[in-house]
């Protein structure tokens, strides 16, 4: 599902970083955007819906690398419940019965 989001964090010397872009995939605990450079493991960012204008705290969890001059694509880990953060919701889990 493709969200239109901002992500703001920092690098490694502690400069700011701040990008808007979108999501390729959402879910309950997370998602993966797409970004023009990549993130460390263990990065955590701020992420804001642009369609609610809700933001979240994050961490990064895995990196792929672009191809062919793509995005870079980063998974994230929602840090605190996400509630209706992507607008989406999603069905329960089966062991949560």
């Amino acid at each position: 599902m493709r969200v239109p989001v901002e992500v703001r964090t920092s690098d490694a010397k502690g400069n700011p970083i701040h990008e808007e872009t979108h999501t390729g995939v959402v879910g309950v605990l997370g998602a993966m955007v797409r970004l023009s450079r990549k993130l460390e493991i263990g990065t955590e960012l701020e992420l804001t819906n642009r369609f609610s204008q809700q933001t979240a705290k994050f961490r990064v969890v895995w990196v792929k690398a672009p191809e062919d001059g793509d995005l870079w694509e980063i998974g994230i880990e929602s840090t605190q419940a996400l509630g209706d953060f992507w607008g989406v919701r999603f069905p329960p889990r089966p062991d949560a019965q």
